[in-house]
């Protein structure tokens, strides 16, 4: 099993960092163990503290188990990238929302503007009992 070091919110395995949802990915599949400073052995809970955290994790989880790719999307005004093909652009840019959450105009707006400028598409995601996604994108009229 590969071992992997939690250090100042950064994941070291060997030479590389690791991607924060794909280590709880691995991590929830007992492919990898991760470790604190002081070698003290981190379980999944560990890191599903918070229920925002919780939310993309399940949204992350969701596409990765469904053949997708997925990668930051902070620089994009998301939460994710998703891939179709990872020799590919990424197809979306993924906001998970809670099911009563509700959405700034301006930052709809903006995070839309993102998306358009770089040939993506906003896709919102819900979990509750089920999964929901709500895509937008922009159409030159």
């Amino acid at each position: 099993m590969k071992r992997v070091l939690y250090k100042d919110n950064v994941f070291l395995s060997e030479d590389k960092i690791l991607y924060f949802y794909e280590v709880i990915y691995l991590l929830e599949k007992n492919e990898i163990e991760v470790y604190d400073e002081k070698n003290n052995k981190l379980d999944i809970n560990y890191f599903l503290k918070d229920e925002k955290i919780k939310l993309y994790y399940d949204i992350y989880k969701y596409f990765r188990e469904k053949g997708y790719y997925l990668g930051t999307g902070l620089k994009f005004g998301g939460i994710f990238r998703i891939y179709e093909d990872i020799n590919q652009h990424s197809k979306w840019v993924a906001i998970p929302i809670n099911i009563n959450e509700k959405i700034d105009i301006y930052d709809f707006l903006a995070k839309n503007r993102v998306a358009h400028s770089t040939k993506k598409r906003i896709l919102y995601c819900v979990k509750d009992n089920n999964y929901r996604f709500l895509e937008i994108r922009w159409k030159k009229l």
